[in-house]
């Protein structure tokens, strides 16, 4: 009887095994949705269409993309902490993961613990302060000048409190010494298309939403956030350059699984992730935004979260917010 329990409970594990092994090795058998927490046209939005239309072909299975904006990107973020770790339900984020747990004092999720991370996609070097074509001010001298003879006379609209746009404007006051209001919108979609409309003077916007509209002269480029200028925009000056010496702001972009993300899963996507990157066609066309495709391993991209949230934890104290 011994002998009968032990292999039938031998024979009932190797089971379990293969049915395991086997929902893996079919993994993805229907379409994968991929959250965007930020509204159609803004930058996470760009960028994941890039990654989605490509990573559908690697995958043989459609990745559908979701955008669910509001919150500073936490309603979307929170979807995909809650949902079930069987890898068709994934998130792409930006800078604001890393920077929502100092400007808000309640996250419905932990931004390590309630997620899987898969790999840094890509890497933008640096935001555009875009303006509409008619505003006055021409160079950024004239307009630090202009707003430090009016204290509150001009706004800046972001995609949201604490996003990297928000730290942007935030960097650009402290260093010009002049005060500027902040306007949060709920993504960066229907911030630059305020300053389009002429509505609002103007927008630290993300290199895939800004570029375009710069180039057409539907939007005037009055500085670059990079150390360099863009190559794509290469009229524009830096921030740098232009007399905020050592003004720099970068972003990324991350993919990330709910927490508990069997590791056969996880390393499918990034395989089938670091492909999708290292495609000439991607490549290309993140280039031809400014933006550098990366496709660091899991292990990588974890250690870059941990260090990221210590860096902003020490630039939202210095710029003085106040969680909410």
């Amino acid at each position: 009887m011994y002998r009968l329990n032990a292999w039938l409970a031998v024979s009932s594990g190797a089971a379990v095994l293969l049915c395991s092994a086997s929902a893996m090795a079919a993994y993805p058998d229907r379409p994968v949705r991929l959250i965007v927490p930020s509204s159609a046209g803004s930058g996470p939005d760009v960028i994941a269409r890039i990654y989605a239309h490509r990573l559908s072909t690697v995958l043989g299975q459609q990745v559908v993309v979701d955008n669910r904006a509001g919150a500073n990107s936490i309603i979307g973020t929170e979807m995909v902490a809650r949902a079930a770790p069987d890898g068709h339900t994934i998130l792409i984020t930006s800078g604001s993961h890393t920077i929502n747990p100092h400007v808000y004092r309640k996250l419905p999720y932990d931004s390590l613990r309630d997620f899987t991370p898969i790999s840094e996609i890509v890497k933008s070097s640096g935001l555009v302060l875009v303006v509409h074509p008619t505003f006055a001010h021409r160079t950024v001298q004239q307009l630090v000048d202009a707003a430090r003879a009016a204290p509150g006379k001009f706004s800046y609209a972001s995609a949201g409190v604490g996003n990297l746009q928000h730290l942007a404007g935030e960097m650009f006051c402290l260093m010009a010494g002049a005060k500027i209001t902040h306007v949060p919108y709920k993504g960066g979609g229907p911030a630059i298309n305020d300053v389009l409309a002429n509505q609002i003077a103007m927008n630290f916007a993300s290199s895939p939403a800004a570029v375009p509209f710069v180039k057409t002269d539907r939007l005037r480029g009055l500085a670059f956030t990079g150390l360099k200028r863009s190559d794509q925009i290469p009229e524009v000056p830096t921030l740098d350059e232009s007399g905020l010496k050592g003004y720099e702001v970068s972003g990324w972009y991350g993919i990330y699984g709910p927490p508990g993300l069997p590791a056969a899963i996880t390393n499918r996507l990034y395989e089938a992730t670091r492909a999708v990157m290292q495609h000439p066609d991607t490549r290309k066309t993140y280039a031809e935004i400014n933006i550098e495709s990366r496709g660091s391993t899991p292990a990588e991209f974890s250690k870059f979260l941990r260090e990221d949230l210590e860096k902003y934890a020490r630039i939202v104290k210095a710029a003085g917010i106040t969680p909410q």
